[in-house]
């Protein structure tokens, strides 16, 4: 018997068993997948300050205090997508811009970062 002839007399046992195997290496395939994006991209995208967290991170980390009383308050931000993409100007002159502040009593970091797939980072100053 030769393999052509094989094929057609057990063609439909040999479909059957050939297409459950492909379905299952797909998924196994799949799986391994996103294990692997999960582990590379995993905190790729992070603030840079501060405790850092794996899944989760929200806090304000003062930077600059004079004790003066603050009356305007500016804010500039910068983003980040899974690390790979970064996007905005988060620097202490762009926040005295847009808080129309002519002397800084205080500086301050605001960090936000979700799995490392978004992360963002402001930059708060408050003053006269």
């Amino acid at each position: 018997m030769t393999i052509s002839s094989f094929y057609k007399i057990n063609f439909l046992n040999f479909w059957i068993w050939n297409s459950k195997n492909k379905c299952r290496q797909a998924s196994i395939r799949f799986f391994y997948f996103l294990i692997s994006l999960l582990t590379l991209t995993s905190s790729c995208a992070s603030s840079g300050f501060g405790t850092q967290g794996l899944l989760y991170e929200d806090q304000r980390i003062s930077m600059m205090e004079t004790g003066n009383p603050a009356s305007k308050e500016g804010i500039a931000c910068a983003k980040s997508y899974l690390g790979l993409v970064a996007l905005g100007d988060a620097s202490v002159e762009i926040a005295q811009k847009n808080g129309n502040i002519r002397e800084i009593t205080s500086i301050e970091l605001e960090t936000f970062n979700f799995f490392g797939i978004y992360a963002k980072l402001c930059t708060v100053t408050k003053g006269n």
